[in-house]
């Protein structure tokens, strides 16, 4: 078989048994020669049912608009727009497939999306599949819309900011790769003023220090300076003059956590620090919390996005720790968000610490920590052997004798996780790296937002290995979607004497040398790149002698 290397492809698939070449093309010139007939022969936006139920979708009509309201942020069209009409309703078992013919060709591997107008916005449908060599597109919907259009992204610059956490050193490799550093450390004081150590502006960069608002007596603060008119105003006064004083590039604002009743003025406060650094030349970054969805739609928790996005430079979006969640959490809010603010002015937030769940909460870890969690091992017996005799050694998180699953690529996380039974019951890590964190640049790309911001930008969580992703995200708005090789999750044992039966998996037999002495057994793991071994001393004796 032939070594694929490190990575998998996350889109491809290998055959696993051979084929007829001579029928593959016969069977491929035959599906390409419906999909153009289909093409040629249908309206111009076409319904099919992808659902076996027993709903009913009658027959399609769409009309021609003469106009088309101005695009997507981020986005052209490639189609007209129809407004579409069926002689008998959509039945709720139906998840209708819409063909839409384009009037612009795209190619084959182009991101198009479905969008429909209701009147005031675009909201997002779903991505579509280039057929008939780029001349149409299909995509599944959860329900017929009023009118569709398609539309691609356009060519668009990207932003890379991070934060660097108080007392943490940068990493180098960030040099080149941010667009802006956000020195976190500050935070508003009960007058109006701000309160720490303001961070140097000779880092090579540019700096925006962050301001953020962490504990309970922060947030008492922040909504006092919020309600008061003179306080606020102080406020923006000493924003002003920190971002002149050091020479920075602009101020970061981290205040998610305002009384809901005080939007208005949150809003007001916004208009007035904005105003201050735009006449010095300065930018305004704040991070909000997502919306919620609740009973009567979605709940903004009392910031006003359609006020608020106008009058700052970029909205970052907080990420969801926990992973199982995240893409369901992160795309409903998205799909809000973009159908009432520029998506450019959003950017999305990636953590580069990996994090746990269990019964207390969720836990963060450097990547280097959660696989040192990962590799634990024990041995059965524990303590000494005699020479010459075996024990079992085992991942004390890895092996499934003791409830866990193993290193494996989860497809709804997007990540490499592992489960284990550990202090209050059952646990889960994610970890973040390369793979995880490109399906995430993907997400950025596929909705267009203005770039993304890092959460921590320190040596400390350099293990993640960011980085090159990073760049190629921002220079080209190419992410490579890959998965870790399946093999490299797999544990391996090493052994400083003696034998080992197997050195790979999570639970191994070794037998012991026949010279008495102290000896190690490793067990090294890793999550596709980043490999990290613990060691376990076993003593080994001489037979005890037997009595007569």
């Amino acid at each position: 078989m032939e070594d694929r290397g490190p990575f998998d492809r996350g889109v491809q698939s290998e055959p696993s048994q051979p084929r007829d070449r001579a029928a593959t093309v016969v069977v491929i010139l035959g599906v390409v020669l419906g999909v153009v007939l289909l093409i040629l022969v249908l309206p111009p936006v076409s319904i099919f049912d992808n659902d076996s139920g027993d709903g009913t979708t009658g027959q399609i009509s769409s009309q021609l608009r003469e106009d088309i309201p101005p695009p997507p942020d981020g986005f052209e069209a490639v189609s007209a727009l129809f407004d579409l009409s069926t002689t008998e309703p959509v039945g709720p078992n139906v998840h209708p497939r819409l063909t839409v013919n384009l009037s612009v060709p795209v190619s084959e591997t182009e991101l198009v999306v479905l969008f429909t107008h209701d009147g005031s916005s675009w909201k997002r449908l779903g991505e579509a599949l280039p057929l008939a060599n780029g001349m149409a597109v299909q995509a599944e919907v959860t329900a017929l819309p009023a009118n569709v259009a398609a539309f691609r992204p356009v060519e668009q610059t990207r932003v890379v900011l991070g934060t660097l956490p108080a007392n943490s050193s940068l990493d180098p490799d960030a040099r080149g790769v941010l667009t802006t550093l956000n020195v976190a450390g500050l935070r508003p004081g009960a007058d109006g003023s701000v309160i720490g150590s303001t961070p140097p502006s000779e880092l090579g960069m540019a700096i925006a220090p962050t301001i953020a608002v962490s504990t309970f007596a922060d947030q008492q603060t922040l909504n006092a300076i919020l309600v008061s008119p003179e306080l606020r105003a102080a406020h923006v006064r000493a924003l002003v003059e920190l971002a002149a004083n050091g020479s920075y590039a602009g101020i970061d604002l981290d205040y998610r956590t305002i009384d809901a009743a005080s939007g208005d003025a949150f809003t007001l406060f916004i208009e007035e620090l904005a105003g201050g650094l735009r006449r010095d030349g300065r930018e305004l970054t704040l991070t909000l919390p997502l919306p919620v969805p609740d009973s009567s739609g979605w709940n903004t928790l009392g910031y006003d996005w359609e006020a608020i996005a106008p009058l700052v430079s970029a909205i970052k979006l907080p990420p969801v720790t926990e992973q199982d969640r995240y893409y369901q959490t992160m795309e409903d809010a998205l799909g809000f968000l973009t159908s009432r603010v520029q998506s450019s002015k959003l950017l999305l937030t990636l953590d580069p610490q990996s994090h746990e769940r269990g019964v207390d909460g969720v836990q963060a870890y450097t990547l280097t920590e959660a696989l040192g969690l990962a590799s634990t091992p024990v041995t059965r017996p524990s303590g000494s052997i005699a020479r010459g005799e075996t024990l079992v050694a085992l991942g004390l998180n890895l092996a499934g004798e003791t409830g866990a699953s193993g290193l494996i690529w989860d497809d709804t996380s997007r990540a490499v996780t592992f489960s284990y039974t550990g202090p209050g019951g059952a646990r889960v890590v994610w970890l973040t790296n390369v793979f995880s964190e490109a399906f995430k640049l993907d997400l950025a790309r596929r909705y267009q937002l203005g770039g993304v911001s890092l959460l921590d930008a320190s040596q400390k969580a350099a293990d993640a290995g960011l980085w090159p992703v990073l760049a190629q995200y921002k220079e080209t708005g190419a992410v490579s979607l890959v998965k870790p090789n399946g093999a490299l999750l797999t544990p391996r044992w090493e052994a400083s004497g003696g034998v080992l039966e197997s050195s790979a998996g999570p639970v191994v037999t070794w037998r012991a040398p026949d010279e008495a002495g102290t000896y190690t057994l490793t067990l090294v793991v890793s999550d596709g790149v980043l490999q990290v071994g613990q060691e376990l001393r076993v003593p080994v004796q001489e037979r005890l002698a037997v009595a007569p």
